[in-house]
């Protein structure tokens, strides 16, 4: 009798571990091993009349499906080219002592609608005060950018013009200051999302910062960068090396509204590594509360007595996937490596909830020379099908763990519901 309880709480856990690699997850590209397919950091762009799906990447192109997200629904068009070049009024903000080594995360966004459509994007650059650009050295900084035809409003443009430096500094190397992106509240207030380091004395710590606009190229005046989540010390599965607290990172964090409340899909830890993972969290407000201590959006958590990633606390996150701990919660392992860069949309003409991501096939994930961690270019783009069940009558302070584990899920392949 005195082993009756730990059995059945061992055999729950291990089919609650079985049915979390029971996920349908759905690849959105063809790939043609070591050559075409790959794609990092899908983004869903919403855009008026969105007859066309469009998927904007880390990479200079295009993912492009007809009126349904279905899988390798890409592939039946080639991906379309983005062409990028810095403008001369941008050339001038920096200077003849920095360089402009690449850009990356090409994110456009419309303004406007019917006859006053405008499209918009922030680019990260990559910079350093060497003019031969010598491997990952010097630092980023985020763009705004215009189309280079301002008349084609009805898809997004293909060719932007970099024109004004709007986060971080082309003389004074700052960490981190990348994956900008555009938001606008239901009320119309316009933010640029990014990736922030925030000064610590426990160690590097890099959160999701947003700043008032007030317009696109336009940054209000005196307004500073809020932190809209952060890691948390006591949080092993957030730190960057496994094991190692020194460096936490939350990036890529893109927020939706829905039902009165804000959602955060986000990334934990290292991309490169097994341990990068899926997280939601949630604000009542776009701005967490910053009096009388500041707030941030609040994670999903469960209890952890089985001291996943090694937390020693009470709980842990309860991420929507992950593939590093193979007996916890939503383990997709064996389906993907290091899922992550998530964004949770409404796409097709029933307006089916999905979430976009990108990871690494088991079967397909080389490791980097010398290192274990995988190389960047072998990420592909996929989905899963999620349940949105955000209620209108429940503030997010207000929820439970238990409430806000049910909020958004993903769908199991066999039932279809929940796990």
């Amino acid at each position: 009798m005195i082993l009756l309880p730990s059995l059945v709480h061992l055999t729950a856990f291990a089919i609650a571990a079985k049915a979390a690699s029971n996920i349908p997850i759905y690849p959105i590209t063809q790939v043609v091993k070591n050559k075409t397919g790959y794609f990092s950091d899908p983004f869903h762009i919403p855009y008026e009349g969105n007859q066309s799906i469009y998927i904007s990447g880390t990479t200079h192109n295009y993912l492009e499906c007809d009126t349904s997200l279905t899988p390798k629904c890409a592939s039946q068009k080639a991906p379309q080219a983005i062409k990028y070049k810095n403008g001369e009024v941008l050339m001038k903000q920096k200077g003849n002592s920095t360089h402009i080594c690449s850009s990356a995360g090409i994110h456009p966004f419309q303004s406007g609608t019917g006859a006053n459509r405008t499209w918009d994007a922030v680019v990260t650059l990559h910079v350093q005060d060497n003019p031969d650009c010598v491997g990952l050295k010097g630092w980023s900084v985020i763009v705004h950018a215009h189309p280079a035809d301002p008349s084609a409003v009805d898809v997004p443009p293909t060719s932007w013009v970099g024109d004004k430096l709007l986060i971080g500094s082309f003389l004074t190397a700052e960490d981190a200051n990348y994956d900008g992106k555009y938001f606008r509240t239901p009320s119309g207030e316009l933010y640029l999302l990014y990736s922030k380091r925030m000064p610590s004395k426990s160690g590097k710590r890099d959160g999701v910062a947003a700043v008032p606009m007030d317009d696109p190229q336009t940054k209000k005046p005196g307004a500073n960068a809020t932190f809209l989540l952060l890691p948390d010390d006591d949080l092993r599965s957030e730190d960057y090396v496994e094991g190692n607290d020194t460096f936490k990172l939350i990036e890529t964090g893109n927020v939706r509204a829905i039902n009165g409340k804000f959602v955060m899909a986000y990334s934990a830890a290292s991309f490169f590594r097994k341990t990068y993972k899926i997280g939601v969290a949630y604000s009542d407000t776009f701005l967490p509360p910053q009096s009388p201590s500041p707030q941030s959006y609040r994670k999903v958590m469960k209890e952890n007595p089985d001291h996943l990633w090694g937390s020693t606390g009470p709980k842990e996150v309860f991420y929507l996937m992950q593939s590093d701990e193979t007996d916890g919660w939503r383990y997709v392992g064996d389906q993907v490596i290091a899922p992550g860069v998530p964004t949770v949309a409404s796409i097709g003409p029933n307006s089916g909830w999905v979430m976009t991501f990108a990871g690494y096939d088991p079967n397909d994930a080389p490791h980097r020379p010398n290192s274990n961690g995988f190389i960047a270019n072998h990420r592909r783009p996929y989905f899963i099908n999620i349940n949105v069940n955000i209620p209108k009558n429940t503030s997010v302070a207000e929820a439970t763990d238990a409430e806000l584990q049910g909020w958004i899920t993903p769908v199991h392949k066999k039932t279809g519901t929940a796990l």
